[in-house]
């Protein structure tokens, strides 16, 4: 094997490795277990995206091990979007156990009424027939002469 020949190897993989993470700073990666969702920059993940070992990143390619580095670390639009989906789905999570915990209490207040409501109506009726059997009902509105 020639020295253009490893030369040229050197530089696909340089190229897949490069084009990996760009796919997956973009949050495009294609691999199956990155498609479809933010994945985090790291060396293992930048080569499986590639579909490549990752020991020559860590003998042959040092400059992207450093290009990784910086591409994972704070302000990249792949991090910020996995923190905020992380945040996202935090209050998704509260907000879910808020409506359940109203639920409840809606039914809780609902039974509460109809409970009110059926003893209001029934000290109602303790009273009307009360006021029947009283010999000299007052009529509405009528006025009582002191005797």
């Amino acid at each position: 094997m020639g020295k253009d020949d490893q030369g040229q190897r050197w530089q696909s993989a340089a190229r897949s490795y490069r084009a990996a993470l760009a796919r997956l700073v973009r949050g495009e990666g294609r691999h199956a277990d990155h498609a479809g969702r933010v994945v985090k920059i790291t060396p293992t993940s930048v080569a499986r995206e590639a579909g490549r070992s990752r020991n020559p990143l860590y003998t042959s390619h040092r400059d992207i091990l450093d290009e990784i580095e910086a591409a994972a670390g704070p302000g990249t639009p792949a991090r910020d979007l996995a923190a905020r989906i992380a945040t996202l789905e935090t209050e998704l999570t509260h907000l879910r156990a808020d409506a359940r915990r109203h639920a409840e209490e809606r039914r809780e207040l609902a039974s509460e009424n109809l409970t009110l409501l059926h003893r209001a109506r029934s000290a109602e009726d303790r009273l009307t027939a009360l006021l029947r059997r009283m010999p000299e009902a007052p009529t509405a509105g009528a006025i009582m002469q002191p005797r």
